[in-house]
């Protein structure tokens, strides 16, 4: 998808405002500010901040996805690092109203990534595991939970736990999830 240079300046106002102030708290005025660019131009592409959030989460997914390689263990690194240095902006987006309907974008982003995925060609075991399903969406869903359950709990401990830690028992949770599939 091809992303125009306001689209992008948009995002990244969203995201350099995010590191300090709460979403719930900014408006399309200090966006347009921060990017550099009209109202009008703002709704030309959005139809407000909540439109902008979650295409800006979109973006940013899949751009981390698109870092690794194919292995959802890279996937997984790749996640935790990028909220690992992004945690201000993690935090002024948990802290919201909008935090139900973030997890259920999050949710909905991981989980369209993993079905999409696998359709494609893999080694990884997880992908296996989502081709071999007598329910693949159901398995993405519950794949993309855990994975959210487990930053949702590293946010709650402060982010004190080692990035590695959180990395490997988020692995270890999605590929004991995927190989319960496999044992059938």
């Amino acid at each position: 998808m091809r992303v125009t240079r306001t689209v992008r300046d948009f995002q990244n106002a969203l995201m350099v405002l995010l590191e300090t102030n709460s979403f719930d708290h900014l408006t399309v005025d200090q966006i347009c500010k921060e990017a550099l660019l009209h109202r009008s131009s703002f709704y030309r592409y959005f139809n407000d901040k909540y439109d902008l959030l979650e295409q800006t989460l979109k973006a940013q997914v899949v751009r981390i996805v698109d870092n690794g390689n194919s292995s959802e263990d890279d996937i997984v690194k790749q996640v935790v690092l990028y909220i690992d240095q992004h945690r201000d902006m993690v935090r002024h987006l948990a802290a919201s109203d909008t935090h139900s309907s973030l997890y259920s974008e999050l949710l909905q982003i991981l989980t369209q990534m993993f079905l999409e995925r696998s359709e494609q060609e893999s080694n990884d075991p997880v992908i296996q595991a989502l081709q071999k399903s007598d329910n693949p969406e159901l398995l993405a869903y519950t794949l993309s939970g855990a994975i959210l359950g487990g930053f949702h709990w590293w946010q709650s401990k402060n982010y004190n736990v080692p990035v590695e830690e959180v990395i490997n028992f988020v692995r270890e949770t999605v590929h004991s999830l995927s190989d319960e599939k496999m044992c059938d």
